[in-house]
């Protein structure tokens, strides 16, 4: 709740500061005393846009600083810690404007975006009145209010746990289907090439073995007619190397019995001789076999031609070639394994989509008998605030096809605050007070406390003494379960003050200034009393005042509910 408001130099603020009690915190003051200054103040510490037109005349900023006890409030916990903030329990914001237009946000001391400001004002206080924080309008928070007051928290929590698990499972099917998308194009371009490197069947070395080869069969004639020379000099001419030598070894045996030095000699010369018969012998066979071979020619350079484009493509390498052909095949097999993966989890995905679709349906029929009940409630609690004969539906729309984690509906609140009128949005009342006491009405029936301060501005617009005093009770028994802030020209509604404060306006050093005194006892009544009765205050209308005080009380005490609900947790 909030604790303390401190402001300095805005408007006609020069220093200021507000101590803030729990239950209901009344200010009253005559018109053009400083109310709205103080709510304008609050309204910067949501959130809202500053100008320096706010800033004291003559001076170069303005503050405005609040404090908060957050302790029992989880949602405002959890989103200063999504901000990286760390909060005990106590929670200080200040908001710093200056006439240069360097404006700061405060966060427990830290800097702050204006966005993040906004985000946790939100969930601190709930300001209803003209042109402030009208969140009563907004169809989510409709919706909100609406579950608080009917719909089971089980139905609530099965549609959030059912949206979370369609939408883990969805968010993994759209990519795997995304990767599908891509990986068709590729498998194709993988089969392709698979293909065509098995097609080819390349061995290793095969393309230094066939270039060996293309270039014997291109020299096919020279190798021929080489070896046919070789043949020839070596062992088939006459004088030819064979002949001489052999001649050669006759000549040396018949004297190699004198002298056994010549012995070894013809032995060495005989193995020569066998060697140049062998070599003649391979000579002439091959030179017999050799022929030209055209086509053989042909395969060869084709296949060559055909691992060289491979190499080209794949390579450098033949290798390498092959060592693609193995990464293909393991890329396709992890292509196959995306499409079975779809086929499993597509059957998965309908099933947590009906399943969320069921919740969905159960979270509709569970609002739609919930909203019967509300609208009979709140009729009879605007009848009571001084509309009667108001009328209030609940507009719940419902698509089927789309959820989200709160189901699938559009919760919309429509009033037509006089008999005879049409019915429409609450978006559409022009009037601050009557959205004031719908708000009050919704607050008085369904005990929603997601926001734990609730601010009535203009509560009283337009009503009566008995109706005002029907208001004040309602506002108190709000003040049970919420911090409760009213802004209130009736003394029958001051009177249920658990605080109050006057807002007067004087003047210090021929300046203008806005004071706020807190009121007890005697100081009360005389407020009440001038309330009542304006310049003339008679023993008769400090009398009254005390009398409405007395009866605030007793209306309070019969109405309490038990159990003490200040304290309760605000979501």
């Amino acid at each position: 709740m909030l604790l303390e408001l401190n402001i300095k130099d805005f408007a006609i603020i020069d220093s200021l500061s507000i101590t803030f009690g729990p239950g209901l915190n009344i200010f009253t003051g005559a018109t053009g005393a400083g109310k709205s200054i103080i709510m304008d103040a609050l309204s910067l510490i949501l959130g809202d846009r500053a100008s320096n037109d706010v800033i004291r005349s003559s001076m170069e900023e303005a503050q405005v600083e609040a404090m908060f006890d957050v302790s029992s409030c989880p949602a405002v916990i959890d989103a200063l810690k999504s901000c990286g903030m760390d909060c005990a329990g106590e929670l200080v914001i200040k908001r710093v404007i200056q006439r240069a237009g360097k404006n700061r946000v405060y966060i427990n001391g830290g800097l702050a975006t204006l966005s993040t400001l906004a985000d946790i004002g939100g969930r601190l206080i709930d300001v209803c009145g003209q042109s402030e924080h009208q969140t009563l309008t907004r169809a989510q928070e409709q919706l909100e209010m609406l579950d608080s007051f009917g719909a089971p928290g089980a139905l609530r929590r099965e549609m959030r746990e059912a949206h979370q698990a369609y939408s883990s499972v969805k968010r993994e099917l759209d990519s795997l289907i995304e990767q599908s998308k891509t990986s068709r194009e590729r498998k194709d371009l993988l089969s392709f090439q698979l293909k065509e490197i098995s097609d080819a069947d390349p061995l290793p070395g095969e393309d230094v073995e066939l270039k060996v080869e293309k270039e014997r069969l291109q020299n096919a004639e020279k190798i021929k007619g080489a070896v046919a020379g070789a043949e020839a000099v070596i062992y088939s001419d006459s004088g030819s190397a064979a002949e001489r030598l052999g001649a050669a070894v006759k000549a040396l045996r018949e004297i190699s019995a004198y002298d056994q030095r010549i012995a070894k000699t013809v032995e060495a010369l005989e193995s020569s001789l066998f060697a140049v018969e062998d070599a003649a012998s391979f000579l002439r066979g091959y030179s017999e076999s050799a022929e030209a071979d055209p086509d053989g020619l042909e395969r060869a350079a084709a296949r060559f031609d055909l691992l060289g484009r491979l190499k080209k493509k794949y390579g450098p390498t033949l290798e390498d070639v092959i060592e693609r052909k193995r990464s293909i095949e393991k890329e396709l097999s992890g292509v196959e394994d995306i499409e079975e993966r779809i086929k499993g989890l597509s059957s998965e995905f309908a099933r947590a989509q009906s399943k969320a679709i069921e919740a969905a349906r159960s979270l509709t029929l569970a609002r739609k008998k919930s909203a019967a009940v509300l609208e009979k409630e709140i009729e009879a609690e605007l009848s009571g605030l001084g509309m009667k004969g108001a009328a209030f539906e609940v507009s719940i729309e419902t698509d089927a096809g789309a959820f989200n984690e709160r189901g699938s509906d559009r919760v919309g609140f429509l009033i037509s605050p006089n008999p005879g009128e049409e019915i429409k949005p609450l978006a559409r009342i022009a009037s601050g007070g009557e959205l004031s006491r719908i708000m009050l009405a919704i607050k008085r029936v369904s005990r929603a406390g997601r926001v734990p301060t609730l601010v009535f501005d203009e509560i009283d617009a337009g009503v009566g003494g008995a109706v005002a005093q029907v208001m004040g009770l309602k506002l108190k028994e709000v003040a049970g379960a919420n911090q409760v802030i009213c802004i209130t020209h009736m003394p029958q509604i001051a009177a249920f003050a658990d605080t109050h404060f006057s807002v007067s306006k004087g003047a210090r050093d021929n300046r203008t200034v806005t004071a706020v005194t807190e009121l007890k006892g005697d100081e009360r009544v005389g407020e009440l009393s001038a309330m009542l009765g304006g310049l003339s205050v008679t023993e008769t209308t400090i009398r009254h005042a005390g009398e409405l005080i007395a009866a605030a009380g007793d209306l309070a005490s019969k109405k309490k509910p038990a159990g003490n609900r200040q304290g309760r947790r605000h979501g």
